[in-house]
């Protein structure tokens, strides 16, 4: 990596490290990840680039997820290394480190780690809410689940999996048939999130 190491002096290391929580030695280790992916020396990665990434060939989500990494991390369908170390920093897993935590303005508890279960969920929740407004329609977990089961489901029972999901989750007071995103966390609260979404490449 000794050719990337110069432009490498050109990043702000100690600013991307309190940004993300990466170690100086990660940091340049995941230099050199992006640097592999970026085979034209552009600076930045593209939806292309980010296909690469052996971590999401075999997760059926990959075209999704990277969607979320482009459209909202990135800027004009790039990702520069600085946008791709903060977003990894998403799944960069814990090391039993005490977050120090905060309530916003729901009343709810967060934390200011890019690697929090909270950031986590989030990215996670981004997969399903694309249209942004905070809840999971109909439409939105029916895009997911063609590309989880849609070649093993018949149109109608997707459609009618979707109905029971968001049936099960929404409650009759709630204004709006789609699933929120406390709802979304609290279905979730029995899954590991720190393991389920941490990448060994980055620990």
């Amino acid at each position: 990596m000794g050719s990337n190491t110069s432009v490498l002096l050109q990043v702000d290391i100690q600013a991307i490290s309190s940004e993300t929580g990466f170690t100086h030695n990660q940091i340049k280790r995941l230099y050199g990840r992006f640097t592999s992916m970026d085979k034209d020396t552009k600076g930045y990665l593209t939806k292309q680039d980010l296909m690469l990434i052996p971590e999401l060939h075999v997760n059926p989500l990959r075209d999704r997820i990277i969607e979320v990494l482009i459209e909202d991390h990135g800027k004009n369908g790039k990702l520069n290394f600085r946008q791709f170390s903060q977003v990894f920093a998403t799944f960069r897993r814990g090391k039993n480190h005490q977050n120090q935590q905060r309530e916003n303005s729901n009343g709810e508890t967060s934390t200011n780690e890019p690697n929090s279960k909270e950031s986590k969920l989030r990215f996670l929740f981004r997969i399903y809410d694309r249209d942004k407004d905070e809840r999971i329609n109909k439409s939105e977990l029916l895009s997911i689940l063609n590309m989880l089961v849609g070649q093993n489901l018949p149109e109608d029972q997707m459609n009618a999996l979707a109905e029971r999901t968001i049936a099960e989750l929404v409650t009759e007071n709630e204004m709006q048939n789609a699933i929120t995103y406390k709802k979304f966390c609290e279905t979730l609260s029995k899954i590991d999130i720190e393991d389920k979404m941490s990448m060994k490449f980055l620990s």
